[in-house]
């Protein structure tokens, strides 16, 4: 086995691993995980002064940001929520209170085909979905590419926060050549804050 067979097989038995973990947390463990998570996301210092995040609607296995959004909200940042076109592609779109959301590719709540699209350099955060993290900022994702291609694209200076249980940190996590990282990640229990 080479060493690029061997990283795609680390990293499948890792995504097991962590969605396993997930998995068995109860509704109730889950929503207090959320309220927790709300929390630490509007306490963190690299929040404190920006003016659009980029966010993400959770699946029923990940931790529920909509406290955290509507927290960010009446502070009066713009949030701005994905929509998948493609294989590894998404579009960025101004989402407000208001603003109704469909289903779209897997099963995600996402904004509509009709929502303003949001410009890429207009975002100063983004909150990000992952399988699994590591505490040198190292991300394991569903393995679309959707947000390591998204990260190749921004700002050096915009802020990448991870999101996560404490279950799914690991101490270090298999890395790819475009596997891109992010500054910290926040679970309900703890912040990791790495060097990018």
């Amino acid at each position: 086995m080479n060493t690029d067979e061997a990283i795609v097989r680390a990293k499948s038995e890792l995504r097991l691993k962590a969605r396993a973990a997930r998995r068995v947390l109860t509704p109730e463990q889950r929503a207090d995980a959320s309220s927790k998570i709300a929390v630490a996301i509007l306490s963190l210092p690299e929040l404190q002064n920006v003016r659009t995040v980029l966010s993400y609607s959770a699946k029923s296995e990940e931790l529920d940001l909509d406290i955290a959004i509507e927290g960010l909200r009446e502070r009066g940042v713009r949030v701005v929520l994905p929509r998948i076109t493609g294989p590894g592609k998404m579009e960025l779109h101004w989402h407000g209170a208001a603003d109704e959301l469909g289903i779209g590719e897997f099963g995600l709540r996402e904004p509509l085909c009709t929502a303003p699209a949001a410009p890429l350099a207009a975002i100063d955060a983004i909150l990000t979905p992952g399988v699994a993290y590591d505490h040198q900022g190292r991300r394991l994702g569903f393995g679309g590419g959707y947000y390591d291609s998204l990260f190749a694209k921004v700002d050096s200076s915009v802020i990448r926060i991870g999101i996560a249980y404490e279950e799914q940190m690991f101490a270090e996590l298999p890395r790819d050549e475009h596997d891109q990282p992010v500054d910290l990640v926040v679970t309900p229990e703890r912040i990791y804050r790495s060097r990018r």
